[in-house]
């Protein structure tokens, strides 16, 4: 069994809106090993994009637990958080959240480069990460061509 890099466990988010209060995640729990690509799938408005803000550290307002490589992340303050998504988290998402004057190598340079790491180093990491999505043979095209 590889090991487990993230975990949720009984994340709930909720939403009031007046007199109502919508319950969108209720007690979610999810492991995800090293190595393994997730993907999440389902109907408009079923709590994927909440989902995929607490996993990322992107909002608050969740209760549970969220560990990233065996860290709690609860907590940890917005520079905390900063430095775990951007250190150990990778998301890929649909093309209208890439910038759509780069290509697919550039714009998985481009957090890498910000991050300090050189040219060279992060356009091999990139076409790595690419090619092991299957998108080896696509890295010059831009979002729109994916």
């Amino acid at each position: 069994m590889s090991k487990i890099i993230a975990r949720m466990t009984d994340v709930r988010r909720s939403f009031t809106q007046g007199d109502v209060t919508i319950e969108v995640l209720r007690g979610v729990n999810l492991a995800i090993g090293e190595g393994e690509l997730v993907a999440l799938l389902g109907p408009s408005g079923t709590g994927k994009s909440t989902l995929l803000q607490a996993l990322g550290l992107l909002e608050g307002g969740f209760t549970g637990s969220i560990m990233i490589d065996g860290e709690e992340t609860f907590g940890l303050g917005p520079d905390k958080s900063t430095v775990v998504r951007r250190e150990k988290l990778g998301f890929v998402y649909q093309f209208h959240h890439l910038l759509p004057d780069f290509d697919a190598l550039e714009n998985v340079m481009l957090p890498q480069l910000i991050m300090g790491i050189d040219p060279d180093g992060a356009r091999d990491r990139a076409s790595l990460l690419l090619s092991t999505l299957g998108l080896g043979e696509r890295l010059v095209h831009r979002p729109s061509q994916l």
